[in-house]
């Protein structure tokens, strides 16, 4: 998804920051429990509690709904942000 067909610069960058500071709190990314495909994994309901969390927090910010897509991606893409992303390879051409 590209987060531009429903989100602004400015609500991205909050929306980013707040899960950002949010999984921080939560230590989301200290989470050490064995994969779970149920829903009620402890990471499944701390990410349902954020979601609807952040959810309250944009409203209040930008006094307009957003689009429950745009939050998913924007907690995953929080996720990426903390733990650093990956360093892709340069391409090479082969000539």
């Amino acid at each position: 998804m590209d987060w531009r067909q429903w989100l602004d610069v400015k609500q991205y960058e909050f929306l980013l920051h707040w899960f950002m500071r949010r999984q921080r709190e939560l230590k989301l990314a200290e989470l050490n429990e064995p994969l779970a495909y149920d829903g009620f994994s402890l990471y499944d309901q701390l990410c349902q509690q954020m979601l609807k969390e952040a959810e309250i927090a944009y409203i209040e910010r930008f006094s307009q709904t957003v689009a429950p897509i745009a939050l998913t991606n924007m907690l995953h893409l929080a996720e990426l942000e903390i733990s650093g992303r990956p360093h892709k390879a340069p391409v090479r051409s082969v000539h």
